[in-house]
């Protein structure tokens, strides 16, 4: 692992994404910050794309005193861990949400997931963020007969309920060599790709966020919250838990509720040319996915569902068999070897029950919110539960959106 870019101190022994290493890159590393007052309205624990998202349409709709508290610094986890996919619905083919929820919620959870494209486009375009985004649609590719069968039928259903969307037996352009050996593809155009550590640094400008706010505990106080850190405490009128997969660290509320799971990546040296196109893929229903950056280095995540039993809890590592298994996947699938690798690193995701979010009030404590357990999709879906969270906050009015990820519904 290369991370001399960074001091260990600084980094706790952590692994260092692509898209960190990418930003850091002639920069000064971020300094710490303190909190500029002891209360504020509302304080939102986490620095990841839920909670700087939160925050920022918080300030969208009035709430100026606002802030953020982050354990490290913003995109530290997740966020800044993933393959920066922007994609539409969840991991699983349309025709299995359509079985699972009926066909009113699955078109509703696709519109939704694409109305949160949207609003990553128009922060990206009103605040000139630059992080390399592109809605360069993705490929669901297909690696058995099954998988290619349930694509077809997601294909057929999409088209019906109005998506623009295809089912390609090969794979066009540039990429159709490489990829030959898949059944064919799954092709949406609405969906893209993003330096994710870039997009949430970018839109956490003009919000106050406080970095290396380790959070101890939260206590009701007359009718409000105290928060607390290292010898430091802050009051607020209510705090928003959007720590993800860390939500049963700080309330054991969730232990039975949101389940740690480690996703791992690597990026080789850049490449000779871009071998993939401009698109971004993913197959074997969601574990395996790869695209390539713009300096041609091949960015390959997952795998995971081989490793079950080890890919499981809070701690940020590398092994040495899933990273082998991703080097092999790059051999066998697209033709590479004697490549380099510059970076190898982890990230932990929050996964729930029934692979939806948590949000709403702690029955415990109605001045806690919580947006958790994102399963993956924190940039499928963080910027538009975050923005009607905001306005559930603000004005008073729920979405449907929010009522289907109640934390109401898995409540005990």
């Amino acid at each position: 692992m290369i991370c001399d870019f960074i001091s260990i101190e600084y980094i706790g022994f952590m692994t260092v994404s692509y898209w960190q290493k990418r930003y850091f890159s002639g920069r000064s590393l971020p300094p710490k910050t303190e909190h500029a007052r002891d209360r504020y309205d509302i304080a939102v624990i986490g620095g990841g794309i839920s909670g700087i998202a939160t925050a920022y349409f918080l300030k969208k709709f009035g709430c100026d005193n606002v802030v953020v508290l982050e354990k490290n610094y913003i995109g530290y986890g997740a966020t800044g861990r993933n393959a920066g996919f922007i994609l539409s619905g969840l991991a699983e083919p349309y025709s299995r949400l359509i079985v699972a929820m009926g066909e009113e919620s699955a078109r509703e959870i696709m519109n939704s997931t694409m109305e949160n494209h949207d609003l990553i486009e128009s922060a990206v375009s009103e605040n000139k963020i630059d992080c390399h985004y592109d809605k360069c649609g993705s490929y669901h590719l297909a690696t058995g007969e099954l998988e290619r069968k349930e694509l077809e039928e997601s294909t057929e259903m999409m088209i019906k309920h109005g998506f623009d969307v295809e089912y390609q037996p090969k794979v066009p352009g540039k990429a159709k060599d490489r990829l030959s050996g898949y059944l064919g593809g799954f092709f949406n155009p609405a969906d893209g790709k993003i330096d994710p550590f870039a997009f949430v640094n970018g839109l956490a400008a003009g919000i106050e966020v406080v970095t290396d706010f380790e959070v101890t505990g939260i206590e009701k106080k007359h009718g409000a919250v105290e928060i607390r850190g290292d010898n430091v405490r802050i009051e607020a009128e209510m705090a928003i838990l959007a720590v993800n997969a860390y939500a049963p660290l700080l309330d054991k509320y969730f232990s039975d509720l949101v389940f740690p799971v480690r996703g791992q990546m690597l990026a080789t040296s850049p490449l000779p040319a871009n071998i993939l196109g401009e698109s971004i893929y993913y197959a074997n229903f969601g574990y395996d996915y790869f695209r390539q950056f713009d300096d041609h280095a091949l960015i390959m995540g997952g795998l995971r569902n081989r490793f079950f039993k080890n890919e499981t809890g809070y701690e940020d590592i590398i092994s040495d068999d899933l990273q082998r298994a991703l080097e092999e996947y790059i051999t066998a699938n697209f033709g590479l070897s004697g490549f380099g690798i510059d970076e190898r690193w982890g990230g932990v995701m929050g996964n729930t029950i029934d692979g939806l979010p948590l949000i709403g009030s702690l029955p415990h404590n109605s001045s806690v919110l919580a947006m958790v357990g994102f399963n993956g999709h924190g940039f499928g879906m963080g910027m538009v539960t975050a923005r009607d969270l905001a306005r559930a906050v603000m004005t008073g009015e729920n979405s449907d959106l929010l009522k289907r990820f109640s934390i109401k519904r898995l409540s005990r």
